[in-house]
């Protein structure tokens, strides 16, 4: 007879590549990112929910640049010239019938950084799960391809370790009513997560929940 596990142990990676535009019917504001994140920690059975445990959690890359013609002289930012980084929230790991389904974000940032006055909400990758629901934009409705439906089947992590890709693209335009003017903003990303949980069977004494 198998074992049944008294823990999983739980790591995601995120990869993420976009670009956003603010376009006056002229003058203009480009930016490209890139970043990773990587996510560990485990999960426990709670009746018949799972815990959630975070053990770290690190922006391993992270690339920004930013080049804007609203200005006589053009400007161009660097990843040192941003004032916000990228910041990851991996809420829960919810049970949905026969599947755990993932609920995470990477918190939203204002662009462009040049021009904080015609900032607009750059979103950035979350979940179906959590929809960015405070976001005026559905996250989920701008996915154009792949699907950002992060689950797994429950029966799988009980059988054996999981490793799954998960990838999809994100695009979201829209004008913006300013001042005395409209702009044009558009924004895209790009995302690949890696998903790997493996089932343990004795805890190690590092493991304290």
């Amino acid at each position: 007879l198998g074992q049944t596990p008294l823990w999983w142990e739980v790591s995601l990676t995120l990869k993420t590549d976009g670009d956003y535009k603010l376009d006056e019917g002229g003058p203009a504001v480009v930016g490209h990112y890139s970043f990773a994140i990587r996510w560990t920690g485990w999960l426990e059975k709670d009746d018949h929910d799972y815990l959630l445990y975070r053990l770290d959690c690190r922006l391993c890359d992270w690339e920004a640049q930013e080049r804007s013609s609203l200005t006589e002289s053009p400007g161009v930012l660097t990843t040192n010239d941003f004032r916000e980084r990228p910041s990851f929230a991996l809420k829960y790991i919810i049970r949905d019938k026969d599947d755990l389904r993932l609920d995470f974000i990477v918190d939203r940032m204002a662009v462009p950084q040049a021009d904080p006055e015609d900032a607009f909400v750059l979103l950035l990758p979350s979940s179906e799960t959590n929809g960015q629901q405070e976001s005026q934009v559905d996250y989920n409705a701008c996915v154009i391809k792949g699907s950002n439906r992060v689950e797994v089947p429950e029966s799988d992590i009980y059988a054996g370790p999981v490793a799954k890709t998960f990838t999809w693209a994100w695009k979201h335009q829209q004008w913006l009513p300013k001042e005395r003017r409209t702009v044009f903003t558009s924004q895209s990303h790009k995302v690949e997560v890696g998903l790997s949980i493996i089932p343990r069977f004795s805890r190690p004494k590092s493991v304290r929940p």
